[in-house]
């Protein structure tokens, strides 16, 4: 028997799941046979084998959304990046990483990094042990009919819902237009919790991530769908990775928000020179009423407060008392952003919804008369960031679907659509000047535009984490950025240059302000705390607490006297300058 027939047989064999050939009298062992006379070809692993490699490579998930899988896919020094779904971790809030070894680690969530325009997300956890790094295949070499493996931890139907390791074996069925990414179809069982999960070939190596696709608009059918891996690298060669410092690592999660009795407290310090600092501001009031969801966005007047909150709830507070004026459902979905005219008539909301709406708020903010003007459609995804220009003409808003619309405030006609960020815009500001609009992206990016012609003026590149607040000084000369990575910087816009970096929050900054006499910068973290900074020289002044879970947004009064600030503890906090 001459060679070539001897490997079509060890090929047909292998194809078959055979240990073992036939020639001539002779039995002999496949795995000995091919390296004598065909080191090029590889065999498929058992099936025991390709479920050992998934059962190594593959972490389970837990937080808000129920629970995930996901696959190892690189280590830089201690830090472990697991690929798994964006919907996994979509849910803002505190998620764990089970290691097979059954070792848990923390999340930290703004760490977390979404892949552009495909429903993939990479997570970062830091431990000294030594864990199992998924090889990566070549999908392009899965045709039709061939056998793939689907590793994850799926819930089981039971009451208890706990969750087990599971790989199942199924083969490829063919291929779809991507939708959110999803391009490969095959038969594999797969259950609720293997969403993150890791698809491998026959030589256990990742050819794609897990996850459920209904294939055709309303019906009923589904089939398991993966990502090709390709998808993944492809993006990832165009990153930089975010890293766990030993800082964020010791930061403890905050608590799941909810409703609380204990009363607030006020505690003013700083690390500068080990000695107290007055700060102006002191607790005055918090308001507990009526707000069923997060507080996301709160705009400090003089007399009043507006809010908007997670429930899509907008409300208007008294200021002095508390007390509320007006609340209506302003949007299905999660309300934003919310800004108010420079003359106090009408409040601007950016929703989940992708929509914006303009209301008309009477002087006398009273409920019966606060009506819908208009809303305004052409965002793809979640309105993120509203803002108004000082002339009350120009609105402009940014969103998930990576632009700035800039609408003409009176008639809604939208005038232009900025682009150029790579990922999505949560924050957008106008100068006081109304000259310029400034962008913050998750791409980490801050870009400058000409607010009358829409032409980008300068791109600043930040070497950080996403860009959650950005707000220009009163003269409009410099611009303060916040990072979910919990850094502030102080920048010369017009420059570019970064003139100082502040770096006491322990966590994302999702809020910042500056004071009307431009003196000092207010900032507002996850860590439950407010900062107040000397804005010449960087300087930490003191700091408040008196929330009790993330503060998500902060505002300051036009005549600087009062504070507000609100978060997941679905309280508004007022702070009053005595």
């Amino acid at each position: 028997m001459n060679f070539k027939k001897i490997i079509g047989i060890i090929m047909i064999s292998n194809f078959l799941n055979l240990n073992s050939i036939k020639i001539g009298n002779l039995i002999v062992s496949i795995a000995t046979l091919i390296p004598l006379i065909a080191p090029e070809i590889t065999l498929a692993l058992t099936e025991s084998e390709i479920n050992k490699i998934a059962g190594e490579i593959t972490v389970r998930i837990d937080g808000p959304n129920r629970g995930g899988s996901g696959a190892i896919v690189e280590k830089q020094g201690d830090t472990y990046y697991v690929l798994t779904n964006w919907h996994v971790v979509n849910k803002v809030g505190d998620y764990q990483i089970r290691t097979p070894d059954g070792e848990l680690y923390p999340v930290h969530y703004t760490l977390i990094k979404q892949v552009s325009n495909v429903d993939l997300a990479l997570i970062p956890f830091t431990s000294s042990q030594n864990y199992p790094i998924a090889e990566t295949g070549d999908p392009t070499q899965l045709v039709q009919g061939t056998r793939v493996f689907v590793g994850g931890w799926p819930r089981s139907g039971s009451n208890l819902q706990q969750r087990i390791f599971l790989s199942t074996l199924g083969t490829v069925t063919g291929r779809q237009q991507p939708i959110s990414g999803y391009s490969l179809l095959y038969t594999n069982l797969v259950r609720a919790g293997m969403s993150g999960g890791p698809v491998l070939d026959t030589e256990g190596r990742l050819v794609a991530i897990n996850g459920i696709v209904k294939l055709q608009e309303n019906s009923d059918v589904i089939v398991s769908g993966g990502i090709e891996i390709d998808t993944f690298w492809n993006w990832r060669q165009q990153v930089s990775l975010p890293t766990v410092s030993p800082q964020t690592q010791t930061t403890q999660p905050s608590p799941t928000p909810t409703e609380t009795t204990n009363p607030l407290t006020t505690n003013i310090s700083t690390n500068e020179n080990a000695t107290e600092t007055a700060v102006d501001f002191t607790f005055a009031k918090a308001i507990t009423d009526e707000i069923s969801g997060v507080v996301n966005s709160v705009v400090a007047l003089n007399s009043h407060i507006v809010s908007g909150s997670s429930n899509g709830i907008i409300s208007v507070w008294d200021i002095n008392n508390g007390e509320v004026i007006a609340t209506w459902k302003g949007h299905t979905e999660s309300v934003n952003s919310v800004a108010v005219s420079s003359d106090e008539r009408l409040v601007i909301s950016g929703s989940d919804d992708k929509t914006i709406k303009i209301w008309k708020l009477p002087k006398n903010k009273n409920i019966s008369d606060i009506s819908l003007v208009r809303t305004l459609t052409g965002h793809t995804n979640v309105v993120d960031a509203v803002a108004i220009a000082p002339n009350n003409q120009i609105l402009a808003s940014g969103s998930w679907d990576q632009t700035i619309k800039i609408w003409n405030l009176d008639s809604g006609e939208l005038i232009q659509a900025l682009e150029g960020h790579s990922e999505i815009v949560n924050a957008i500001a106008i100068s006081p000047d109304g000259q310029f609009l400034a962008s913050g992206s998750k791409d980490n990016t801050i870009k400058l535009w000409n607010l009358q012609t829409g032409q980008l003026v300068r791109n600043i590149k930040t070497n950080s984490l996403s860009i959650l607040s950005v707000v220009f000084s009163p003269d409009s000369q410099i611009l303060a950025s916040s990072n979910s990575d919990g850094t502030i910087n102080i920048w010369n816009w017009q420059t570019g240059e970064l003139i100082h970096s502040l770096k006491e929050h322990l966590d994302g900054v999702w809020s910042i302000v500056i004071t009307p006499n431009a003196k000092t910068l207010i900032s507002s973290s996850w860590d439950q705390t407010i900062k107040f900074w000397e804005l010449s020289t960087g300087e930490l002044k003191g700091s408040l607490s008196g929330h009790t879970s993330y503060i998500s947004a902060i505002g300051i009064s036009p005549d600087g006297q009062t504070i507000v600030s609100g978060g997941w503890d679905r309280k508004i906090n007022i702070w009053k300058v005595p």
